[in-house]
């Protein structure tokens, strides 16, 4: 039935949900959300399958999981879902980039802003969790590390105390299957329901009135989001991952995925505290920028300001991510915990 009628007889159909978008929203930079939402729904896709494989148990995860990878297409589905979740990680990052170059959380999108920086900390959470579930030497190394970095905040012992012993994969299991997906889903809806009443941001390197339908737009998304994804298929086949040896006490021989490395290297540089001062100071950051550069327009000194502070800190990240990829493993660990 393609129209309904109303009691007071209008009727709609579903034609009337194709409303006009900038024609700008047709380029890649401004469907990247698009895109990294469809690789979030093939991760709870392919998730859900390993899922019915998997043994959250400290005897049983490695297992379980070398278990499935022994067959050519459980190799070449969790090898996806792992690049799956790699190229997640750098969408979100671009689109964050592309949010801040365009200055398109000031005003009344401010507040979709916030939701949006939860949606990216809960990404770096899903990445984080889904490499301690292999429960193999990489895998249980950035346990422990979560663990002690834990125990330097306030009531961090008790945190840390629950989370440890016979449950803990089984906990790390819940959070990241049941309890993170809940979170992504309370900040995305709101996320997307404003996006959708403050409408498109506007795109101030390529001022235009014209006007396309949302249904062309969402086109390009899905064929920006098969190529891509389509790549990362081929990435799965040609460059399957690993599962490291281990798990073994009392050493440390791994370094972090790559989203963290630059954490790594701060944490080489200033201990472990910072792996809790690094994310605190970086969300701080990123709540105060709207107010910092509010209202003043995309060509503005104080955005200029902000535009190049934040290439310059990119700059950074990428040039410790790659001293880390160069250097060999560093012991962080206290090698005599329990």
């Amino acid at each position: 039935m393609r129209s309904v009628k109303s009691d007071q007889g209008n009727s709609w159909s579903i034609k009337d949900f194709d409303y006009d978008v900038p024609e700008h929203s047709l380029s890649f930079g401004y469907s990247i959300g698009g895109v990294t939402l469809f690789g979030f729904v093939l991760l709870a896709i392919t998730g859900i399958v390993m899922a019915l494989f998997y043994s959250p148990t400290v005897d049983g995860a490695k297992d379980s999981i070398l278990n499935f990878v022994s067959d050519p297409l459980g190799m070449w589905l969790r090898s996806f879902h792992r690049w799956t979740a790699d190229v997640i990680v750098f969408l979100i990052i671009l689109h964050l980039s592309r949010i801040i170059l365009t200055g398109s959380y000031m005003g009344k999108r401010k507040f979709n802003w916030f939701f949006g920086i939860a949606l990216l900390f809960l990404t770096f959470a899903f990445f984080f969790t889904g490499t301690t579930l292999k429960w193999d030497q990489e895998g249980y190394e950035a346990f422990l590390h979560m663990i002690e970095a834990t125990e330097l905040v306030p009531l961090g012992g008790l945190i840390a105390s629950f989370l440890k012993g016979a449950l803990v994969v089984m906990r790390l299991f819940v959070t990241h299957t049941l309890i993170l997906p809940l979170l992504l889903l309370l900040f995305l809806i709101p996320h997307l329901v404003l996006m959708k009443l403050n409408g498109l941001s506007p795109n101030p390197n390529k001022i235009s009135t014209k006007k396309v339908k949302i249904s062309k737009h969402l086109n390009k998304v899905f064929g920006f989001s098969f190529a891509i994804y389509g790549f990362v298929a081929f990435l799965a086949a040609q460059f399957p991952v690993i599962v490291y040896p281990g798990p073994y006490s009392g050493v440390e021989m791994t370094k972090p995925p790559w989203a963290f490395l630059a954490l790594y290297a701060l944490e080489d540089k200033f201990g472990l505290a910072a792996l809790i001062i690094s994310p605190i100071i970086v969300l701080l950051g990123f709540v105060i920028l709207p107010y910092i550069d509010s209202k003043s327009g995309p060509d503005s000194k104080a955005h200029k300001i902000v535009v190049w502070s934040y290439l310059c800190i990119v700059g950074i990240v990428i040039g410790l991510i790659i001293y880390v990829a160069l250097t060999p493993p560093v012991q962080h660990l206290d090698m005599n915990m329990n």
